[in-house]
């Protein structure tokens, strides 16, 4: 996925200790070209991680790992998961999108930001759906952000289909056989907890894989991926070759 990097100086570096545990959706009330200006500008003082144009260009802010200036502010919230007395800052991601509240969304605006959900609970072991991907007001009731017109049920539904498509993934076709060093899952042909388990496997079995991915969804740091016989994957960390190929 292509990503043009813009830059802001409204950010603070790292994350105090947190980490990216959910995604924010925003609406930019403006265009692309004006918010890459309105983010670099450091009277402004906001800023998100990301922004999506109408026609699917992404632009980068502030990097994944440090905090962005999106959703500091709490009024209200229906958010389930708002930690007590922590800015939302400092856990969540912030995408922002071409338009204004009323400005139907795009189908290419839908699958780009549908796409880097995807991409961005994989890297951080997100998981893909309506608790852990909320619209603004959800932390700040007194703000429609992202709008009338932003399905956010409709843009989880899209990235998780896109967690289940083996095409997603690199596949390096390898033959072996690997013990399990715990109890794992077999998950049904895509590398990520998203899909549903086939079957259990006992510690200190050994099973046999025709080669794997190193993109799957990040476990406890690790995103290598075993594929079975089935074209059903088990995750390399639950085995005693956690690193395929070393």
């Amino acid at each position: 996925m292509a990503v043009q990097w813009i830059g802001s100086p409204n950010k603070d570096k790292g994350r105090e200790g947190f980490r990216p545990e959910a995604i924010v959706i925003h609406i930019m009330e403006g265009t692309l070209k004006g918010t890459d200006a309105w983010f670099k500008n450091e009277e402004s003082g906001v800023s998100a991680h990301y922004g999506i144009g109408k026609d699917g260009e992404i632009h980068q802010y502030v990097g994944e790992s440090d905090r962005a200036w999106h959703a500091g502010r709490i009024v209200s919230p229906s958010w389930r998961l708002l930690k007590a007395d922590v800015n939302p800052n400092w856990y969540t991601i912030g995408i922002e999108h071409e338009g204004r509240e009323d400005t139907p969304w795009s189908n290419a605006l839908y699958d780009a930001s549908a796409r880097l959900i995807d991409e961005i609970c994989r890297r951080w072991a997100i998981p893909c759906d309506r608790d852990h991907i909320i619209g603004h007001r959800e932390i700040r009731s007194d703000k429609t952000c992202p709008g009338f017109e932003a399905d956010v049920d409709k843009l989880v539904d899209m990235a998780n289909e896109f967690q289940r498509d083996p095409a997603t993934f690199n596949f390096i076709k390898k033959p072996g056989a690997v013990k399990a060093r715990v109890d794992l899952n077999i998950r049904e042909l895509a590398p990520t907890t998203a899909t549903a388990v086939v079957r259990k496997i006992k510690k200190g079995r050994k099973l046999k894989y025709q080669g794997w991915t190193s993109n799957g969804m990040t476990v406890n740091g690790n995103a290598h991926w075993y594929k079975d016989s089935d074209d059903n994957y088990f995750w390399a960390g639950a085995t005693e070759q956690p690193i395929p190929g070393l």
